[in-house]
């Protein structure tokens, strides 16, 4: 979130119009109100899957789990291996 607000900041602090500078930062923010980043709903059953997100969305990086059990790591490194697996090969 820190990051996005430096990004807003920036945009709002560039040249232009402001009224331009206002509706570039609204599609902005509609857009990145999508995005994992900002919501997720975080359950037990969900943090898996919003660890995967959050890292396929570049909000985190592996390296952020250095803190986590190994078996935490190797659970989401095997699903993001599937998310990037070719199966255009596959018969």
């Amino acid at each position: 979130m820190g990051r996005l607000c430096d990004e807003y900041i920036e945009l709002l602090s560039g040249d232009g119009d402001p009224s331009e500078k206002f509706w570039q930062l609204d599609k902005r923010i509609r857009s990145d109100q999508r995005n994992p980043g900002v919501q997720l709903e975080i359950t037990r059953t969900n943090f898996i899957y919003n660890i995967i997100s959050l890292i396929s969305n570049d909000v985190i990086s592996m390296k952020d789990l250095e803190d986590f059990s190994d078996e935490l790591k190797e659970t989401v490194k095997a699903f993001l291996e599937r998310q990037t697996w070719d199966y255009s090969d596959e018969e």
